[in-house]
C-alpha cells in the first residue's frame, strides 16, 4: 500500500489543482510551480543524503513531478487546450531546476558546509527570491527568467506564451551551473575537474556578459540602444525606434507627451519636481515591444523603478498615452515601497478616470449605470483588491473601478484621492464609511442619462471573460496565430508578405468574415476585383460582406450590375441598427459618388478642391478622412474650409474630432476653432462632449504653451 501511495499522492495533487485557474493549464504557470517544488525537494534530499545516489533521487523526484503532471495533460488534451509550449515548459521548468536543486544539496554536502540545510534554503531563497527583487527594481522589463522557477514571460492580459529563444539560452545557462556545482568539489583532486570548472567559468562568464544581447535582460541602456532614436523636451527623454517614426511623427508625440502631462498635473494639483524628466519608449509595433519588455499588447509603467518610465508600441498611443502618464505622475503620491498604491483598483481607476478611454461613446458612469445591477460595497471592495480586480476582465475592472474614482475626484478634495491611493485606506482618506462612498456614487450613477447606445457598450463590455475564466488561457489556434503573423507583417508594413499569408488564411477559413471582409478589402487595394467575385458564395449573409462584393462588382463589371446587387440588401441595410450601414446607401448613390468612394478606400486617390464640392456630404468626411490618415495636411485643410457647416451632424463626430486635433496642431487655429464652435452647436452624446471639451484644451495648449513648435 505504502509504495501505491508513492505514485497515488502526486496524481492527486495534480487533481487538486483543476479547479484552480491557470494551475489547471499544462503551461508555463503549472510548470513554474513544478520547477519551484522539484527544485528545493530535490535540494533537501541531496544535502541530506548519505550516499552518491543524486541523479536518481533526481529522476526519482522528476518522475512524481511528471505523476502530477498527469491530470493536467488529460485534462488539457479533452478540453482542447493542450499546446507544444505548455508541453515545452514542463520539459524546460522542472528538469534543470530540479537538477539545480540536487547540485546545490550536493555541493553543500560534499563540501562540509557547516548547517547543511539553513544554508540550502538561504541560496534557493536567494535565487528564487532575492535575484528577482533585484531585477525587479533595477530593469524596466516585465518578463524574468529564474534559475529555480524558470520564466515569468510577461503581463497575464498577453494570453500568447511561447518558448522563446532567450528562455532556451537562459536554461543553457541553468545547465552550466549544475555542471560546476557538479564538478568543484572534486576540484582540488582532479585535472579533469579543474580544466572542466575552467571551461564552465568561461562560458558562464560570457553568458553573463552578453544577457542583454541574448534577450535576456533589457536594462535601460540595452534599450535605448535597440530604439536608436532620441529626442528631448522639457519634461520627457523620448526614446523611439529611428527606422519606424519620422522627425514629425516624433515631434508631434512629443508635443502630445507635454499637453497630457500638463493636462495631468492640472488636474491632480502636483508641484512637478524640476529636472525630473520622464524617459518614454515608442516601440515600432507589439511585437517588438514584446521581443524587447516582454509586453505585447499591454503597454505598461514600470512604476516601482526610481526613474520614471512609459513604455508604447506606436499602434497604442493614440489610445493609451494619456492613461499610461498618469500612472508615471501619480508615483508623486504613491507608497514607498513601490511608489504605487497598494490597491490596484485605485492604480487602474485613477488612470481610467482621468483619461476616460473605455469606450468612445458612452462615459465611465453610462457604462457602468446600463448594466443589470450596479456593484455593491463587496462588489466594490472585491474589485479594488488585487485578486478580485484580475479577476475579472480587463475592460469591466478598470471600467468599475474608473467610475468609482472619477465619483470621488468630483465630489471630494484631490487631496483626499492622494491620500487614499498611498494607503489605500478610503475610509480614512475620506472620513467617511465605505458604504456611504458606495451609496453616494450609485445615486450618481441613478441619474445618469442612458441609452440604447450605451446599452450596448456595456453589454459588450461587461460581456468581457478573463484569462482565469477561460477554458484555455493560452491555447491559441492556428487561425489566430496566422492572424497574429499577418497584423505583425502589416505593422512592420511588409504588405508583400502579409496579404501572401493573408491568401493562406482565407484558403484556410473562408466562412471566417473577419478574415474574408479583410482578404476582400486587399484584393480591392490590389486592384483584382474579379478574384473576389471568384470566391463569392451565396450563404454569405453578412451585410459587411455583400457591401464588399457590390464594391467589387463596381470595380470589375461597372454601376449598373454592382447597383443591382446592392439592391437585393438595401432594405436590411436601411433598416440596420448598426451605426457604419447608416450612409451605405448615400456613399454609393449613383455612379459618381461610387467612384469617388472608391477611389479614396483602395486607390488611395484624393479628388483635387475643385471637384470635392461636388461630393455629398458622407463622402466628403470619408475623403477628410482619408486625407488626414494619409497625412496629406495642406488637402485636409483645404477639404475643411470647403465643407458645408450647416451640413455637419453628430454622427460625423468622430472624423471632426480628428480634423480639429490636427489643425490645432498645424497652426490652424482659427479653423479649428470654428470646428469646435460647430459641434457645441450639435445635440452631442455626453461622451462626446467629453472628447471635445479635451479638443478645445489641446488647442489653448498649442495657443497658450507652445512647447514644441510644429
Amino acid at each position: 500500500m505504502k509504495k501505491a501511495l508513492i505514485y497515488i499522492l502526486p496524481v492527486l495533487a495534480g487533481v487538486a489543482l483543476l479547479p484552480i485557474p491557470l494551475l489547471r493549464d499544462l503551461h508555463f504557470e503549472s510548470a513554474m510551480l513544478a520547477g519551484t517544488i522539484g527544485c528545493f525537494w530535490a535540494g533537501f534530499i541531496a544535502v541530506s543524503s548519505s550516499s552518491d545516489r543524486d541523479i536518481f533521487s533526481s529522476l526519482n523526484i522528476l518522475s512524481r513531478l511528471y505523476l502530477a503532471s498527469i491530470p493536467l495533460f488529460i485534462y488539457a488534451w479533452f478540453s482542447g487546450c493542450l499546446t507544444f509550449d505548455g508541453i515545452a515548459f514542463w520539459i524546460l521548468i522542472p528538469i534543470p531546476s530540479v537538477f539545480l536543486g540536487t547540485s546545490i544539496g550536493r555541493f553543500i554536502r560534499k563540501m562540509n558546509l557547516p548547517f547543511p540545510r539553513l544554508l540550502l534554503t538561504f541560496t534557493l531563497l536567494f535565487c528564487a527570491a532575492a535575484v528577482l527583487l533585484i531585477e525587479f527594481f533595477t530593469l524596466p522589463q516585465v518578463y524574468f527568467y529564474n534559475h529555480v522557477w524558470g520564466v515569468w514571460p510577461g503581463p497575464i492580459y498577453d494570453e500568447a506564451v511561447v518558448v522563446s529563444g532567450s528562455f532556451l539560452i537562459f536554461r543553457f545557462g541553468t545547465l552550466l551551473w549544475i555542471s560546476l556545482l557538479w564538478v568543484t568539489p572534486d576540484w582540488i583532486n582532479s585535472l579533469r575537474s579543474k580544466v572542466t570548472s575552467g571551461v564552465i567559468l568561461i562560458f558562464l562568464a560570457f553568458f553573463y556578459l552578453n544577457l542583454p544581447e541574448t534577450g535576456i535582460t533589457s536594462p535601460a541602456h540595452s534599450i535605448q540602444k535597440k530604439l536608436g532614436g532620441h529626442f528631448q523636451t522639457e519634461h520627457f527623454e523620448i526614446y523611439f525606434d529611428k527606422d519606424f517614426y519620422t522627425q514629425d511623427e516624433i515631434r508631434y508625440w512629443a508635443t502630445r507627451h507635454e499637453f497630457h502631462f500638463q493636462q495631468i498635473i492640472d488636474q491632480l494639483e502636483i508641484d512637478w519636481p524640476k529636472d525630473r524628466n520622464i524617459h518614454s519608449y515608442l516601440y515600432a509595433h507589439a511585437w517588438h515591444k514584446k521581443e524587447i519588455t516582454g509586453a505585447k499588447f499591454t503597454s505598461y509603467v514600470p512604476i516601482w523603478l526610481e526613474q520614471d518610465h512609459l513604455h508604447i508600441a506606436k499602434q497604442q498611443l493614440e489610445g493609451v498615452l494619456k492613461h499610461e502618464m498618469v500612472h508615471v505622475i501619480s508615483k508623486q503620491f504613491g507608497n514607498q515601497l513601490f511608489n504605487g498604491s497598494w490597491s490596484i483598483g485605485l492604480i487602474e481607476g485613477l488612470a481610467e478616470s482621468i483619461a476616460k478611454d473605455a469606450s468612445p461613446r458612452s462615459t465611465l458612469h453610462q457604462i457602468v449605470a446600463a448594466d443589470e445591477s450596479l456593484p455593491n460595497t463587496e462588489d466594490m471592495r472585491s474589485a479594488l483588491s488585487l485578486s478580485g480586480f484580475y479577476g475579472s476582465a480587463g475592460s469591466i475592472s478598470y471600467t468599475t473601478a474608473g467610475s468609482f474614482v472619477e465619483y470621488l475626484l468630483h465630489q471630494y478634495p484631490v487631496e483626499d484621492l492622494k491620500q487614499a491611493y498611498r494607503t489605500a485606506n478610503i475610509e480614512e482618506a475620506y472620513s467617511s464609511s465605505f458604504e456611504d462612498l458606495i451609496k453616494g456614487w450609485h445615486k450618481t450613477l441613478l441619474s445618469t442619462e442612458l441609452d440604447s447606445v450605451d446599452q450596448q457598450v456595456s453589454e459588450f463590455i461587461f460581456a468581457q471573460r478573463s484569462l482565469f475564466q477561460k477554458e484555455c488561457p493560452h491555447a491559441i489556434s492556428k487561425e489566430l496565430r496566422l492572424w497574429d503573423e499577418y497584423n505583425y507583417l502589416m505593422a512592420s508594413e511588409d504588405t508583400l508578405n502579409a496579404y501572401i499569408l493573408l491568401d493562406d488564411l482565407h484558403a484556410m477559413n473562408s466562412e471566417n468574415a473577419l478574415i474574408k471582409a479583410e482578404w476582400i478589402r486587399s484584393k480591392l487595394s490590389l486592384g483584382v476585383p474579379g478574384s473576389v467575385m471568384q470566391n463569392q458564395h451565396d450563404k454569405d449573409s453578412l451585410l459587411n460582406i455583400n457591401v464588399l462584393y457590390a464594391d467589387a462588382l463596381y470595380l470589375s463589371k461597372g454601376f449598373e450590375a454592382a447597383s443591382e446587387y446592392l439592391n437585393r440588401f438595401s432594405e436590411d441595410i436601411s433598416t440596420s441598427t448598426a451605426q457604419n450601414f447608416r450612409f451605405t446607401l448615400v456613399l454609393r448613390e449613383d455612379s459618381t459618388q461610387w467612384n469617388y468612394l472608391l477611389d479614396q478606400r483602395y486607390s488611395s486617390e484624393l479628388v483635387s478642391t475643385d471637384k470635392f464640392p461636388k461630393m455629398n456630404m458622407p463622402n466628403q468626411l470619408l475623403t477628410l478622412n482619408r486625407a488626414l490618415d494619409d497625412k496629406n495636411f495642406t488637402l485636409a485643410v483645404a477639404y475643411l474650409r470647403l465643407l458645408p457647416r450647416e451640413a455637419i451632424i453628430s454622427e460625423w463626430f468622430d472624423i471632426l474630432e480628428k480634423a480639429i486635433h490636427q489643425t490645432a496642431y498645424l497652426g490652424e487655429y482659427a479653423l479649428a476653432n470654428d470646428l469646435i464652435e460647430t459641434l457645441k452647436s450639435l445635440d452631442l452624446r455626453t461622451r462626446y462632449i467629453e472628447r471635445l471639451s479635451e479638443q478645445s484644451e489641446w488647442l489653448s495648449f498649442l495657443q497658450n504653451r507652445n512647447y514644441i513648435d510644429p
